[in-house]
């Protein structure tokens, strides 16, 4: 693709945005859980049914919009992506009562998972050659938001503000998103067969993205359990546990350019084996709060990487990506809770090597897509 058939700026800018501020509402539910305790008189569990709506409500949405690009533009997609999701936050920020609240909850996350499928979709085939790297730069967007996120809770005493600000942010992204329906190319071409060779490569990227968030999630969700089980505060544990997704955001800019100029295997096997070594130096006590953060340093690309890779292997394959990013969304929710598992067999000393076991395995797959592709 030229340059001069690449999205205008201002879409390009509206994206970067939009994914910003999704990162700013997904790291917000946790933070946001005591202040929903006190305001609604729920339990602790009941609170976090929050997650619970988010979760299934980007199932719903991943589906929906990822799977109607037979019916629907790239553009409408976006748009309809970005209305929603604006329209549950500022539902969820106004709602009076805690079951409206989780009503509208499950309405942006039905957005945020149409968002999350199509805006991957955009930055991974609508920019040519500079498509790795820009898709590597919208995730790192995302990366930034959910650093900010804890923060403006934090801030703020509650989520009502900070969804309030931003969904009007996001209704304003939506005016530009619009134009990307006149940006886009008019057809998807045709369609990859879906053969036996076509559908297990995707079934194995899917399943690689699936098992790769018990790196990501696995690390961030109990990195300071973990540290806490070792002697280290609970104050100190939060912090080394922001200080992983500070570098895991870092990892994500530093490493955008080389996606365009490596081959996926290059980067990918790096940090998968990296990230192993790490793990096993943690569970030997080396230095842990350093380690996890290079962790995240080496994980950063793995998910947009392995992304643009399936985009050009399976060309025109937006349905099928969709099932693979869907890998991805439930890894997010199953292998947290599968370390939590056999944190809760094995203490807390057993989450290194459970996470280690998940980058090996995502490695694994990388070396059987290879020798697919080759044969």
């Amino acid at each position: 693709m030229s340059e001069r058939n690449a999205p205008a700026r201002a879409v390009t800018a509206a994206g970067f945005a939009v994914f910003l501020l999704l990162g700013i509402v997904i790291a917000s539910y946790g933070p946001s859980i005591p202040h929903i305790t006190q305001h609604f008189h729920v339990t602790v569990s009941v609170a976090g049914l929050i997650v619970s709506a988010n979760f299934l409500g980007e199932v719903i949405g991943l589906l929906a919009l990822g799977l109607t690009h037979a019916r629907w533009t790239l553009g409408r997609r976006l748009t309809a992506g970005t209305l929603i999701f604006g329209v549950g936050l500022l539902a969820a920020a106004a709602a009076p009562t805690w079951p409206l609240v989780l009503l509208a909850v499950f309405l942006l996350g039905i957005g945020a998972g149409g968002l999350v499928v199509v805006v991957n979709l955009f930055y991974a085939t609508r920019y040519g050659g500079r498509s790795p790297a820009m898709l590597g730069l919208v995730n790192t967007s995302y990366g930034v938001g959910t650093f900010l996120g804890p923060a403006l809770v934090a801030v703020t005493r509650g989520y009502a503000s900070v969804f309030a600000v931003v969904g009007v942010g996001v209704l304003v992204c939506a005016v530009f998103l619009r134009r990307a329906v006149d940006e886009e190319t008019t057809s998807e071409s045709a369609p990859p067969l879906r053969n036996a060779r076509t559908l297990g490569l995707v079934a194995t990227f899917a399943l690689m993205l699936l098992v790769y968030e018990g790196l990501e999630a696995g690390v961030g969700t109990w990195e300071a359990t973990d540290l806490i089980s070792l002697g280290w505060s609970a104050s100190f544990a939060a912090a080394a546990t922001s200080v992983y997704w500070g570098a895991f955001t870092i990892g994500r800019v530093l490493t955008a350019p080389l996606a365009v100029r490596w081959s996926p295997q290059r980067l990918l096997v790096p940090a998968f084996v990296i990230s192993t070594l790490l793990l096993l130096g943690i569970r030997a006590n080396a230095a842990p709060p350093l380690m996890f953060a290079l962790v995240g340093l080496c994980a950063a690309p793995i998910f947009p990487v392995a992304v643009s890779w399936m985009t050009r292997v399976v060309p025109n394959a937006t349905t099928l990506t969709t099932y693979a990013i869907l890998g991805a969304v439930i890894g997010s929710a199953l292998l947290p809770a599968a370390l939590g598992g056999l944190i809760g067999l094995a203490g807390a000393v057993a989450l290194p090597l459970g996470v280690a076991a998940c980058a090996i395995a995502s490695l694994g797959m990388v070396g059987v897509i290879s020798l697919r592709l080759r044969s």
